[in-house]
């Protein structure tokens, strides 16, 4: 069962522009020093007194998914295809969570070596892009600090 919405994620050509703008606007503070990770993803995490609010991504190269959703994104009115790109929701139970989803023909994918993570792939759920975090398990998204 979902217990809480973690944080929301949001994908941009530029990190550094992308995150000033969230600061600026809301007064967000940076939670962590910005940095990549194994799925090709360049993040910064804000929030509030160390509470996780929204993780700015750009993608690290041209051939990474986070890349590839940002070009089929691109229109007219949105030509950098800059904007949403994952919900993390907290679980209660990380396992029975998947076990549902899985039969319910989702398709999950696990970080090795980390059980209390697991992504949700859109093609099944209307592609919205799911984290999801077992309650009670620290971490803050691609950006690090903690798992």
């Amino acid at each position: 069962m979902i217990t809480d919405i973690r944080y929301n994620a949001v994908m941009v050509e530029d990190l550094e522009e992308g995150v000033q703008l969230w600061k600026d606007l809301f007064g967000l503070e940076e939670l962590n020093q910005a940095r990549g990770n194994q799925f090709g993803i360049r993040a910064q995490m804000l929030g509030y007194n160390g509470q996780p609010v929204i993780e700015v991504m750009t993608p690290a190269g041209p051939e990474t998914a986070l890349a590839r959703m940002m070009e089929e994104r691109k229109n007219p009115r949105n030509p950098k295809g800059e904007g949403v790109y994952m919900i993390c929701l907290e679980v209660d139970d990380i396992e029975a969570t998947i076990k549902n989803i899985e039969e319910k023909g989702g398709r999950i994918q696990r970080e090795e070596g980390n059980n209390n993570v697991a992504w949700v792939h859109p093609l099944g759920t209307k592609m919205v892009f799911l984290e999801l975090q077992q309650r009670g398990a620290g971490g803050m998204g691609a950006a690090g600090g903690g798992s």
